[in-house]
């Protein structure tokens, strides 16, 4: 069933519509409603309004299913729930596997690097899409290319560092300065500027290629939301002065959860179990 709204008695929530089989049902709860709908990577107006750069990204590889629209945050919030972090957002930019692909160089439209290549994908993806504007371009040698999972395949090639550039509309100097820059301390096993760990840094030697990361460019940019309900340890939504909502608690993406800048993978499963699980005991324990 869906829930169409919740229903408050004296400032406390006791209950619920929800509609199915074409029907409306009115449910009462005898201790507490728990919002746990996902967040709202699927629905673009609130996208526009709190975080317009996940909207970039080609639909197809948000990270979701279509009723992760905040349909749960918007009931929250109609009852007095406060938001938080709702500009956060998480966003991979998959470069492998094969890992070994950390060996080539991120480069951005200025022809720099920005980022050390072997990190975690989603910090690659966020460096990317917010600090870069989605404007990036992965810089490979012969010898070490390989194509990734998702069929990445080279957009440009070429002998030199200043042809590549030119290929691509790069500054030509700018990019023939961090491939020497980076292979004269490669050739000693070092990155001085990223600090790439040792088994990803190789020099790159001609002939070289180019793969076409941008956002706009057809790359893939996964995104997610992290923004939503703001809530206390055991789950319980609270206003914008602090106080909690009597009867309405909330976990998983429908809250503003551990991670707000800086994701790991799999926070989200502790948003959603471990403080699902508390929100459920303090919710039964209201009975």
């Amino acid at each position: 069933m869906r829930v169409e709204q919740l229903v408050v008695d004296g400032g406390t929530v006791v209950g619920v519509v929800a509609s199915g089989d074409g029907a409306e049902r009115a449910i009462r709860t005898r201790g507490g409603v728990v919002l746990a709908a996902g967040g709202f990577v699927y629905n673009d107006e609130m996208l526009a309004h709190y975080c317009p750069p996940a909207l970039r990204p080609n639909e197809a590889w948000r990270v979701g299913q279509p009723n992760d629209d905040g349909r749960a945050i918007r009931l929250g919030q109609g009852v007095g729930g406060a938001l938080r972090n709702m500009d956060a957002v998480e966003c991979a930019l998959p470069i492998g596997p094969p890992h070994r692909l950390a060996r080539a160089l991120l480069v951005n439209r200025d022809g720099h690097r920005f980022v050390n290549e072997d990190t975690y994908t989603g910090r690659i993806g966020m460096r990317a899409l917010l600090e870069q504007d989605g404007e990036i371009y992965m810089v490979v040698s012969e010898e070490i290319f390989e194509v990734n999972f998702v069929g990445m395949r080279l957009q440009w090639a070429a002998e030199t560092p200043e042809e590549l550039a030119r290929d691509i509309g790069l500054p030509e100097a700018a990019l023939a300065e961090t491939i020497r820059s980076y292979n004269d301390g490669a050739a000693r096993g070092e990155d001085a500027e990223q600090h790439k760990l040792p088994p990803f840094v190789v020099p790159l030697r001609p002939p070289f290629g180019a793969v076409d990361l941008r956002v706009d460019g057809g790359a893939i940019y996964a995104p997610f939301t992290l923004g939503g309900l703001a809530t206390d340890v055991d789950g319980r939504v609270l206003t914008a002065a602090g106080d909690p909502v009597p009867g309405l608690f909330a976990a998983g993406r429908t809250t503003a959860g551990i991670a707000a800048d800086g994701y790991v993978s799999g926070i989200s499963l502790g948003d959603g179990s471990f403080f699902g699980r508390r929100a459920g005991l303090a919710a039964t324990a209201r009975h």
